[in-house]
């Protein structure tokens, strides 16, 4: 098989294209986690500032028996 350089500079360009289409696809992947992540954590702290307020209120109806 005969390659000559303008094979292997488009097998190149082709590759550095791939390569680049990964990227995207893992700098999007990576934001959409990141903001998935914040959501929960957001989440999470107003239930437990829920959670924490209906023990409160739990506790004092317990001191009232």
């Amino acid at each position: 098989m005969n390659i000559n350089n303008e094979d292997i500079a488009k097998q190149h360009i082709l590759d550095l294209r791939q390569e680049v289409e990964r990227c995207q696809l893992a700098t999007k992947w990576s934001l959409t986690r990141k903001t998935t992540d914040h959501a929960t954590v957001a989440a999470r702290k107003a239930d437990g500032k829920w959670k924490s307020l209906l023990e409160t209120i739990i506790m004092m109806g317990r001191r009232m028996l």
